[in-house]
């Protein structure tokens, strides 16, 4: 059986690129402009489809992002599309990112809430997690009423849970032992 193919792979190869090229923002650019080309289900449609000759899927990059993009990037997408590949552009971009991030020394972290945070919060929360890691911190969030109260964060392979939901897991597991 083939292996599936990686957005990783084709990631490090464009950080590659843009780092020995010294053009890791305009590589940013790029990627996010054949993204939004992408976002025409149309165009990602043809392109993925494998009843399209790869000439003409070639020729539609041209078309479509002309001069709006570097050579390379358009190159990318061609390559992608004639191997019904370009459903992986977004985990390209999040990968890339996160090695454009790493190379600048910013950790990625995510945190999850009962509810959603607002801004002060949010910045107390990447006070504390610079702190954590020594390092500056791009924070996203999100919500996932499950947890209860409190919230989950991830930075790195690290994972900090003060959610209610654990708590209240370990309380219950303490009752169990403590019965039994």
């Amino acid at each position: 059986m083939p292996r599936a193919a990686s957005p990783r792979r084709y990631a490090q190869a464009v950080f590659q690129i843009a780092t020995e090229s010294g053009q890791l923002d305009a590589w940013s650019d790029n990627l996010r402009t054949v993204a939004t080309a992408l976002e025409n289900k149309g165009l990602a449609g043809l392109l993925d489809s494998p009843q399209v000759p790869a000439a003409i899927k070639i020729e539609t990059v041209e078309t479509v992002l002309g001069d709006a993009v570097d050579p390379l990037a358009a190159n990318l997408l061609a390559l992608l599309a004639t191997r019904n590949l370009a459903n992986l552009v977004p985990g390209i971009i999040e990968t890339f990112e996160t090695l454009v991030d790493s190379h600048n020394g910013i950790e990625r972290a995510e945190v999850i809430s009962a509810t959603p945070l607002d801004q002060d919060q949010e910045a107390a929360i990447n006070a504390v997690l610079v702190k954590l890691v020594d390092k500056d911190v791009r924070l996203s969030t999100g919500v996932d009423p499950n947890i209860l109260g409190g919230l989950v964060a991830r930075v790195g392979d690290r994972v900090i849970d003060g959610s209610l939901r654990t708590k209240l897991q370990g309380m219950r597991r303490t009752v169990v032992e403590q019965i039994n």
